[in-house]
């Protein structure tokens, strides 16, 4: 028996923790599982998986090689797909998950590029800050700015982002420009409820320094986008993810704030349930989106070439 079986039929009885389970999948006999399983077990001389007459678990060291098998099979099956997809047309439902103002500001604008290089695909778009499951409500990837819930999910990292401090030149001329933290203090501030940390809670890095500042003034508001529109007229100093008001600052109608200071990095990923067997329409729109946040923010877009899994 080779270590590819060997392997197959221990990465799927530990997915599915039932070696009935495996072998229906497998479409084998299930005592073909549990000889490759027994295989592999006498090869590596440890104990993989955990077996009771109800049921089965990985082992410590189970889990461990289950992990490194995950991503060998992956790499099997992405090799496999990206030779069968060379020349194939993308077709069906393509269901995706983005953040409402992230998906508003940089996605639906170049939503036409995508379509237009896949006419026969179809987009299913849900613009919502909820974090959607994935498997139950039938999405295919969802992007997703910030610190990511341990899950079993597969993540790629696609670009680096973090929250920054900006305000407009004409709220700037008029109420002057802070040097320090500590004087933010004596400006207006716009609040994002329902941010990373708790409303008008600014913790902000520069290097290995730290600075804390409890922000206060007119508006208050759980959309980044109205919190743009604000800033932009002047009303007060925001922070925001750097991601959202990267056009802004490109364009001049926003300035940044104590531009050495920011906070800790909060990246843009997308997350998809499997690195097995990825529709090619999946790996389509997550190579588009990461190429354009490259382009994007080509100061940023470099350091994000590698996957990050999780």
């Amino acid at each position: 028996m080779d270590r590819f079986t060997e392997i197959v039929a221990f990465a799927e009885v530990a997915r599915r923790r039932s070696f009935a389970a495996a072998a229906r999948e497998l479409d084998w006999h299930v005592s073909a599982v549990s000889r490759a399983v027994a295989a592999l077990e006498k090869r590596l001389g440890v104990r993989l998986l955990q077996r009771t007459t109800r049921s089965v678990a990985p082992t410590e060291a189970g889990r461990t090689y289950f992990q490194r098998c995950e991503t060998l099979l992956g790499e099997f099956d992405g090799a496999d797909a990206a030779v069968r997809d060379l020349g194939s047309t993308l077709t069906g439902t393509l269901r995706v998950s983005l953040p409402s103002g992230f998906g508003l500001t940089h996605i639906a604008p170049v939503l036409d590029r995508f379509l237009g290089a896949h006419p026969q695909l179809r987009l299913d778009l849900d613009l919502s800050n909820r974090f959607v499951d994935l498997v139950e409500e039938g999405f295919d990837l969802a992007l997703r700015i910030g610190e990511l819930a341990d899950s079993q999910l597969i993540a790629r990292r696609l670009a680096p982002n973090r929250q920054v401090l900006v305000a407009s030149p004409d709220y700037l001329a008029l109420h002057g420009r802070p040097r320090r933290p500590q004087q933010l203090a004596a400006h207006e501030c716009l609040i994002h409820v329902g941010g990373t940390f708790p409303p008008g809670r600014w913790e902000l890095v520069r290097g290995d320094a730290r600075a804390s500042h409890d922000a206060d003034g007119p508006l208050r508001s759980n959309n980044a986008l109205a919190l743009l529109a604000a800033c932009r007229g002047g009303v007060g100093i925001l922070l925001v993810a750097e991601v959202l008001a990267a056009d802004d600052l490109r364009r001049g109608s926003l300035e940044r704030v104590l531009p050495g200071w920011s906070t800790a990095a909060r990246d843009v990923y997308a997350v998809y349930p499997s690195a097995r067997f990825v529709p090619a329409k999946v790996r389509a729109f997550v190579d588009f989106v990461a190429a354009y946040l490259s382009a994007a923010m080509p100061e940023t877009g470099r350091k994000a070439r590698a996957a990050d899994r999780r």
